[in-house]
């Protein structure tokens, strides 16, 4: 990760949770609540939604988390999450990018935060995505590194949904099925070496 900027500390390992920035309301709870019972650092993206969601989580069990960005020191995108951003550093975690200060946030850049997340994390849990959704990135960066990848499997009554059609596809392609369930997802994820 040769010329990565990072503002904050950046913990060893941890497990990346992504997912759809605009997800149902049970797939938002479940990331949250995942991201507070996991006990180790928690790798996300910053975005609005699952992303936002697994960092809150973290921070609110005083857990280090790590936002990889698409963006500059000094142009956070989207700008709400200027005050996510603090309370990550100040909890111990950190902001890191490829990109350079002052530099806004672009689709090529987003592209490549997704691939350090793969790169960077023990494992990658995919939450919900759209068939689409950048999360997707993620999973094939990880399955290209050989990480661990996990996806949630849609709940019942949901498996047609646009808002499942990304982990279909990642449990075809080899993912792993955990439940929407935090609880029962805690215990499978602990198990990694």
């Amino acid at each position: 990760m040769t010329g990565l900027y990072v503002f904050g500390a950046m913990p060893q390992g941890g497990i990346a949770i992504v997912g759809s920035r605009t997800p149902p309301a049970d797939a938002r709870a479940f990331a949250y609540e995942l991201a507070y019972r996991l006990g180790q650092p928690v790798i996300a993206g910053l975005a609005v939604g699952i992303d936002a969601q697994a960092h809150r989580g973290a921070l609110a069990a005083d857990v280090p988390t790590v936002a990889f960005v698409g963006y500059g020191f000094g142009c956070t995108y989207p700008p709400e999450h200027v005050e996510l951003e603090r309370a990550i550093v100040a909890g111990g975690g950190a902001i890191a990018t490829l990109v350079t200060p002052g530099t806004p946030v672009s689709d090529n850049a987003l592209i490549e935060r997704d691939r350090l997340q793969a790169e960077y994390a023990r494992a990658v849990v995919l939450v919900c995505s759209e068939i689409h959704g950048g999360a997707m990135h993620t999973m094939q960066f990880a399955r290209d590194l050989a990480r661990p990848r996990f996806a949630v499997a849609p709940p019942a009554g949901e498996s047609s949904s646009r808002l499942w059609a990304g982990n279909l596809q990642a449990l075809v392609e080899g993912a792993t099925p955990i439940p929407l369930d935090a609880n029962a997802s805690v215990a499978i994820l602990r198990d990694l070496a």
